[in-house]
């Protein structure tokens, strides 16, 4: 089958390294270089990098809708499906009908759950015991259109949003070259969502990583797990921005009850915090502004005032 693949992110990789050994990719899609980091160095998209590791040809528009010059670059390919996954980019309906066999999408939640473009995230941050992966017919309106195929995977609980990401990445590589096959001879019949059903996600923003201490701790290492590398789970102490960089839930025990006032961000003996719900957060790893990195136990013996201090 001859493929226009479209996709940014690093979880479209194991997809698209697939994709080539079975199919015909004729070309990727990819969004522009971007400025990253500090300096604002001009970054490809992980899908960029790894076409042209494959010498696929590659389109990195700055516009989609209504560039024509791009519209008659897809025509000019002759594609019989296009592919798309977490592109992050919306497409106009004339590029969805273009190929003969439209276009399909991977997505990685139960549709119509968690649709739009964080539904890892919001599966770990709800505490799902369970999520997976849908293919569908792509149509102009946010993933809603009609299922080729699911597959649940279970969630464990030391799931972060890098391992999910990765589980569900390899299990719709072989999903969608199975569901290709059986779609483009006639074999799958595309079945309508339950519109009853639909949630929907938001983008998220380094602001989600801030902790609200009257949250229990089982949520605020959900947070933990689901913001995983990016953006991160912060506080602040003594005016500065703090980082939790590991940390793992647990019951208040009454060994933990110290003399004095116990509310929600009290930090404990060990680097243990107060949460709301009668839990405690044991830090394990953390970065204050401005320094490296630490060990929990390295962090309170240069910092003596940080046990019973508060954080928020």
């Amino acid at each position: 089958m001859k493929i226009v693949f479209f996709g940014s992110a690093n979880v479209a990789l194991p997809i698209l390294e697939e994709l080539v050994t079975r199919h015909e990719v004729l070309a990727v899609v990819t969004n522009p270089d971007a400025p990253a980091g500090r300096r604002g160095t001009e970054q490809e998209t992980p899908v960029s990098a790894l076409a042209k590791d494959l010498n696929l040809k590659t389109f990195k528009p700055k516009k989609i809708k209504g560039n024509i010059e791009f519209f008659e670059d897809l025509q000019n390919l002759s594609a019989d499906i296009f592919v798309v996954v977490a592109f992050g980019s919306i497409l106009p309906k004339e590029i969805i009908k273009l190929p003969k066999l439209k276009t399909v999408n991977v997505h990685f939640s139960l549709l119509p759950k968690y649709r739009g473009p964080s539904p890892i995230q919001s599966a770990l941050l709800h505490g799902d015991k369970q999520t997976g992966t849908s293919i569908f017919l792509l149509d102009e309106h946010v993933d809603s259109g009609p299922l080729l195929a699911q597959k649940i995977i279970n969630i464990v609980e030391d799931d972060n949003f890098f391992t999910l990401s990765d589980k569900l990445a390899k299990i719709s590589a072989h999903l969608l070259l199975d569901t290709l096959g059986k779609y483009q001879t006639g074999k799958v019949t595309p079945l309508p969502q339950d519109e009853a059903g639909a949630t929907y996600t938001k983008i998220i923003t380094k602001e989600d990583g801030k902790i609200n201490w009257q949250n229990s701790a089982f949520e605020i290492y959900n947070q933990f797990r689901a913001f995983y590398i990016w953006p991160g789970i912060w506080t602040f102490w003594k005016h500065k921005n703090l980082k939790i960089l590991d940390c793992v839930p647990s019951e208040l025990q009454m060994s933990d009850m110290q003399t004095g006032k116990n509310s929600p961000g009290q930090v404990l003996e060990t680097g243990k915090v107060i949460c709301g719900n009668g839990t405690i957060l044991k830090i394990r790893s953390l970065k204050l502004e401005g320094k490296k990195e630490t060990d929990i136990a390295s962090f309170l013996n240069g910092h003596k005032d940080f046990v019973q201090s508060k954080l928020g």
